[in-house]
């Protein structure tokens, strides 16, 4: 855009008679006027189209991961240029660090974007973890670079019961008494519970099955059952094993009566049930429990063929509810079938 004022060239060297003030007007005139507008100048160009790489983050930073496990996080190319983005060169130079999930050379259109991974393996405690990964391509500014750093800490394994020590009050004879245990994870590395084992029959677990992973900092929750065959008090202790071979233990107690009002008029409850459809099933178990939805109790010690069992050990008034399982030749068992219902008749 220039401005410029429109000057007069050629000198006049004589002014006919009358018009001289025509004249002295028309260079006034002349003297004041200006042009303005647009002028195009020789070499002008419009922008040309160029690719911009953005990478978010800017920066990596893991920080106190445990020595012997791999934490990984994403990093995010886009291109917000007006062109493609040719990458030719994605490299890390840094000890512990990896990439993942990336092949260059590769092409970004204009707002296209591709994700990538940077993991860190700890092998040893440290502070000072460094890495830096090298991004090269068309961009003006090639190679880009991200800075990586990493800290780790010492792996340190540790769990606990919550309560340490369980006593169930006075149950009948084949009457069922559950109480909710809390498995925390305190340390900083997953725990699996690699077995589960009591002492003592009447007690019993629902809710945990062995290879349950609590993560660090998380918690599980399961039933700790009392299921007395006799009358008289009972006691034994719960232990669970880690897949790291640490233990916990929990002591255990209850006490049992016989019925208060017992029948002379013998009950039972039969169950049947269809067979299964799945393939190579060799039986059944068979499952007791006092409340809906668990928890239950076997009540075949083997698997049995039939696809029928007579409960008879069921008491006048209770409330009843069964489910059943099947097993394949390999000792497979099913999840459990739906719930079944009874209520026994006083007398």
């Amino acid at each position: 855009m220039t401005r410029g004022h429109l000057q007069l060239s050629r000198r006049l060297n004589c002014i006919p008679a009358g018009f001289s003030a025509y004249f002295a007007i028309l260079l006034a005139s002349l003297a004041s006027l200006s042009l303005s507008g647009c002028v195009g100048l020789a070499g002008d160009k419009a922008p040309s189209a160029a690719p911009q790489l953005v990478v978010t983050p800017s920066a990596v930073t893991f920080q106190n991961v445990v020595v012997g496990q791999k934490n990984t996080q994403t990093i995010h190319l886009s291109n917000t240029g007006t062109a493609d983005l040719d990458i030719s060169a994605v490299s890390l130079t840094g000890s512990g660090f990896s990439l993942g999930s990336i092949a260059a050379p590769l092409k970004l259109a204009p707002n296209a974007s591709k994700n990538f991974t940077v993991s860190f393996a700890a092998t040893s405690v440290t502070t000072s973890a460094k890495a830096t990964i090298a991004i090269a391509s068309n961009d003006t500014t090639s190679p880009l670079t991200v800075p990586v750093s990493g800290s780790t800490v010492k792996a340190n394994p540790a769990w606990q019961l919550v309560p340490a020590v369980v006593s169930f009050p006075s149950t009948t004879v084949h009457g069922t008494k559950s109480q909710t245990v809390t498995l925390s994870n305190t340390g900083n590395v997953p725990m699996t519970v690699n077995a589960i084992a009591f002492t003592s029959p009447v007690f019993t677990l629902s809710g945990m099955n062995p290879g349950t992973t609590v993560n660090e900092g998380q918690q599980f929750t399961f039933q700790v059952n009392f299921h007395p065959a006799a009358a008289g008090n009972s006691s034994g202790s719960l232990k669970l094993t880690s897949s790291i071979g640490t233990t916990l233990s929990m002591s255990l107690s209850g006490a049992a009566t016989t019925a208060s009002t017992p029948s002379s008029v013998p009950h039972t409850v039969t169950l049947t049930w269809n067979p299964s459809s799945g393939g190579n099933i060799v039986g059944y178990r068979v499952y007791r429990g006092t409340t809906s939805g668990g928890p239950y109790f076997g009540l075949n010690s083997s698997v049995d063929s039939s696809i029928s069992y007579t409960d008879s050990s069921v008491v006048a008034g209770g409330k009843y509810f069964y489910v059943a399982t099947s097993v394949d030749a390999s000792g497979n068992e099913s999840a459990f079938s739906n719930e079944a219902s009874a209520t026994v008749p006083n007398p």
